[in-house]
């Protein structure tokens, strides 16, 4: 292995991921396998040596893990359970929750019971103006809850979560730091902002100074849905941006090697790192470029592979679960997938524009025939493409995973968009640098005039990206992470057998087939989602690309309900089902809509688009509506539904109860807590009941019924 820090620290950050999701039985069993598999091929090729690095990475990052959750985590989840009286300091990430005047985020409690402590908790709820500010108060400590952002909680390092109680008292607030850099950050936020359209100055904020806390939904979502999510965080392009800086003007070769400008850089990296608040992202970035200056200084060449992993060693060492940070693993997936491309674009120049066509017979630099123009231009035009593609691949596997939609314009809008973010920052860079003093107020108002007009091209493209027909692509996730694990296992054999030219064709064909594999497996299949607040969740149900909605709840579900189309494909929403009892207005989006309080009272059949058989009941308590899915019977009910005799059913999506005259054999709900407790003491004794923050159900009709993203949970 030639980059053996890279192989020691990627490998090292790998062991703490697996460690984080999978159980240890599986881990173990993983690791023998692995490690024998490597043993053979070491053996094989008798370059024992080679994989030393990955061994002793994988070896160190788990013995790592085990003393981190013993010596960190494991004395903070012994709280669980405990009412304290606690000091806590607000940290930079709070923001106003749903209760008028209340907070949420994290906390630092600094005291705990009278007794100095550092814990750092999350908090959904709790008053408060500003971060930095200090109060105490009465918490329960709680873990945290088994959903999709446990991990990210984790990486965070908030391994409880904390429920206000009563006693809020303010005190002095906190004079550290990184508060200090935090009001700077929103000083300069708004003076960036001052002269800008609300949208754009919030994009700007986002993409300068990493403050997305005037960042609209709306730009959120259609910069999502294009792909270019990444373009709101900072990323290796502001450190070089930054770096250059340094080397304008005269001289620029012989002050790349200067060491007090070497210095100057590293302070300046250093300091806009601090001034983010040293996300993961910035962090993985700012190590590879001070890694680099380092290089210059010594007069050495630096690598980027060696420097990821030297980046994945120093986040993962101060936090065994920091690999779990989706925006972690999307940094370090995205800038392999650029390296790919390099190394693609460099052998492919050294096959068809090698360095000897570009010289004569002594050896000396010639100008390019007309040919050789055209090819290179080709060339160039290949390598964006492809570094694009293959970076677009590598973090789909992560996206998958933590249950994101995948963009099918990501590489077009990447094409379009990423060169215009180097100016973006250049003209945002000069706003800043004009309001320093007021007579350059005229060239700041110029400036954010150049920056709106250069802001809103881009923000028009995206736009445009972003409502492509295929620009949100459905992938039924274990499928797809299947095949792309069956792809990569043929690509290391190819890459092993040293036949990566012919792995072109085989890799198209299997891709090929796994598409129409895949399309087969999906007709007909039936998927019922749970989604909206908790207790009170809407039923989404897809097959073929048309969808049916049985709506309860108010705007919140309605908004949760269009982004849970938005990231999965926008398939046909042809018919509402709605179940409330006297229902406040609200516009859906879909072709029709059945009122269910609007019917007589009794019971009715209704045909709906696709085919679909509802069977609706309208009682003076309640509704009652029963979807017939090739004999399956499923139910969806509002209120409190009296029937003359019991009825049963296959599954009811239940909200926070389940009426006395539902006989089903499963009930699913997202319901969670004391809700779900009382929606247990209400079921069927013989009924199976599910929960969980977005369940699913998957009917493949006549043939079998999968339960997914669900924990059982025991009926009273």
């Amino acid at each position: 292995m030639k980059r053996k820090l890279a192989g020691f620290g990627l490998a090292f950050a790998v062991a703490e991921l697996a460690l984080a999701y999978l159980p240890p039985l599986a881990v173990m069993l993983t690791a023998a396998f692995a490690i024998l598999a490597a043993a053979v091929r070491a053996a094989r090729c008798r370059r024992w040596p080679a994989y030393l690095p990955v061994w002793l990475g994988l070896a160190c990052g788990l013995a790592w893990f085990l003393v981190y959750q013993a010596a960190v985590v494991a004395p903070r989840l012994k709280l669980a359970g405990q009412t304290v009286q606690a000091v806590a300091v607000v940290q930079t990430d709070a923001e106003p929750a749903f209760e008028e005047g209340m907070l949420r985020g994290t906390l630092q409690l600094v005291s705990l019971d009278g007794k100095p402590a550092n814990l750092r908790v999350y908090c959904m709820n709790f008053p408060g103006v500003a971060p930095g500010e200090r109060f105490s108060a009465t918490f329960a400590l709680d873990e945290q809850p088994k959903n999709a952002y446990r991990m990210a909680q984790y990486a965070r390092g908030n391994y409880l979560r904390a429920e206000y109680l009563e006693g809020y008292a303010p005190g002095t607030p906190s004079d550290a730091p990184a508060f200090w850099l935090y009001r700077l950050r929103q000083a300069l936020s708004r003076r960036l902002r001052l002269y800008l359209p609300r949208d754009l100055g919030g994009i700007e904020a986002a993409m300068l100074l990493g403050d997305c806390t005037q960042l609209a939904q709306s730009v959120e979502n259609r910069f999502r849905m294009a792909g270019v999510s990444h373009l709101l965080s900072i990323s290796g392009l502001h450190f070089s941006m930054l770096c250059g800086l340094f080397l304008l003007g005269p001289g620029a070769q012989r002050r790349r090697y200067c060491r007090p400008f070497l210095a100057a850089q590293a302070a300046v990296l250093l300091f806009y790192m601090a001034l983010t608040g040293f996300p993961v992202s910035v962090v993985r970035a700012g190590v590879i470029y001070l890694v680099a200056l380092l290089g210059y200084a010594l007069v050495q060449p630096s690598d980027l592979l060696t420097s990821l992993g030297i980046a994945a060693l120093a986040i993962g060492f101060q936090n065994g679960y920091a690999p779990c940070d989706l925006g972690c693993q999307l940094s370090f997936c995205g800038v392999i997938g650029v390296q790919l491309g390099a190394a693609l674009g460099r052998w492919q120049r050294s096959k068809l524009l090698p360095e000897d066509a570009r010289r004569d017979a002594r050896g000396q630099s010639r100008p390019l025939t007309l040919p050789q123009r055209v090819l290179d231009l080709l060339l160039m035009l290949a390598e964006g493409v492809e570094t694009a593609l293959l970076a677009s691949c590598a973090t789909l596997p992560s996206l998958l995973a933590h249950g994101l939609t995948a963009s099918g314009v990501s590489v077009l809008a990447n094409l379009l968009v990423v060169w215009m973010l180097s100016p973006a920052l250049v003209l945002g860079l000069l706003v800043l640098a004009f309001s320093a003093l007021p007579w350059l107020y005229p060239c700041m108002r110029m400036a954010s005039l150049l920056l709106s007009v250069w802001l809103r091209w881009m923000d028009s493209l995206i736009g445009w990206c972003a409502e492509l027909p295929v620009a949100s692509v459905y992938l039924p996730r274990r499928y797809t992470l299947l095949v792309i694990a069956i792809l990569a296992a043929l690509g290391y054999l190819f890459w092993v057998r040293r036949r990566m030219l012919f792995y072109l064709p085989v890799g198209v064909f299997c891709l090929a087939v796994a598409v129409g594999l895949g399309a087969a497996g999906q007709r007909n299949v039936v998927r019922a989602v749970l989604v909206g607040t908790a207790g009170n969740a809407c039923t989404v149900v897809t097959q073929n690309g048309q969808a049916l909605v049985f709506f309860r709840g108010g705007a919140s579900n309605l908004q949760a309900v269009e982004e849970y189309f938005a990231e999965n494909g926008e398939p046909d929403w042809v018919a509402t089902v709605d179940l409330r009892q006297d229902p406040t207005v609200l516009a859906f989006p879909s072709e029709t809509c059945y009122a269910l309080d609007a019917l007589p009272p009794g019971s009715a059949t209704l045909t709906l688009p696709g085919g679909w058989t509802l069977d609706c009941v309208r009682t003076g308590g309640g509704n009652l509506a029963v979807l017939d899915v090739a004999g399956y019977h499923i139910a969806f009910g509002a209120g409190r539904v009296a029937l003359a005799e019991p009825v049963e059913v296959d599954l009811f999506c239940a909200g926070g109860t389940v009426p006395a005259d539902i006989q089903p054999r499963v009930i699913v709900s997202n319901a969670a807590g004391v809700t779900a407790e009382k929606l247990a003491a209400a079921a069927p004794a013989d009924a199976k009941l599910y929960t969980g923050e977005i369940p699913a159900v998957v009917i493949r009709p006549g043939r079998s019924v999968i339960f997914e993203e669900v924990e059982p949970l025991a009926v009273q």
